[in-house]
């Protein structure tokens, strides 16, 4: 672990729990359209992989296929996640701490999401503490989103570091696969939403149950 020298943190799972903010914005669309709400543990079942793919598993399964509903969805939510996307207030218990600990440490942090890109500095800037993480990065247009590593190549540059010097923490099997598409050490964390099953089998190298674990991993 001695090459490690940035700590890439998902967002959604890993530093805090969204959840609520995203069925209330789904909700509020789906009110809007008609159709029927989406419960937690749908919404669970249908985070990881970008706001297009939440809203197209989020609608009434014979629309899934039509992909100008869904564009026309997704453009609806984007105008209703924006009023409610602040409402997440806190994170996991300890992970302000990790983060100003690894900071002393010397490491760079990062966080990148599969969320839309406008929604990271400032959900960064109300949870995190202040000078601990040098970027937040959502997704993009032009950058592809996790699994693909284009996503992480593009971070490492923006923090000056090769691939091989950065590890990914995160709570899913989306993460972890990105991990190891990278190059990446892949440490997964069974706080978030996915099981430690589910983060062995897509390649965790690490696991941790604690953020202050991530302190070993780190030292």
């Amino acid at each position: 672990m001695n090459n490690i020298k940035a700590v890439i943190f998902d967002f959604d799972g890993t530093i805090a729990d969204t959840i609520d903010a995203l069925k209330h914005g789904i909700n509020l669309t789906m009110n809007a359209l008609g159709y029927p709400e989406n419960t937690r543990d749908d919404v669970l079942r249908n985070i990881n992989n970008g706001a297009r793919e939440l809203i197209r598993r989020s609608l009434p399964l014979p629309l899934q296929a039509d992909e100008d509903k869904v564009s026309e969805v997704l453009t609806l939510y984007r105008q209703m996640y924006d009023k409610v996307y602040m409402e997440t207030k806190t994170t996991y218990e300890g992970i302000p701490e990790v983060f100003t600990e690894l900071h002393r440490r010397g490491y760079l942090i990062a966080i990148l999401s599969n969320k839309p890109d406008d929604y990271m500095p400032p959900l960064a800037k109300a949870l995190l503490p202040d000078g601990t993480y040098q970027i937040s990065r959502g997704q993009r247009p032009g950058v592809a989103a996790k699994p693909d590593p284009k996503c992480v190549f593009t971070l490492a540059d923006e923090l000056g570091v090769s691939p091989e010097q950065c590890a990914l923490v995160g709570d899913s099997n989306v993460d972890m696969q990105t991990a190891k598409n990278a190059g990446l050490l892949a440490v997964g964390v069974t706080w978030g939403y996915r099981s430690e099953a589910v983060l062995r089998e897509a390649g965790a190298d690490r696991i941790v149950h604690t953020p202050s674990a991530l302190l070993e991993i780190f030292p």
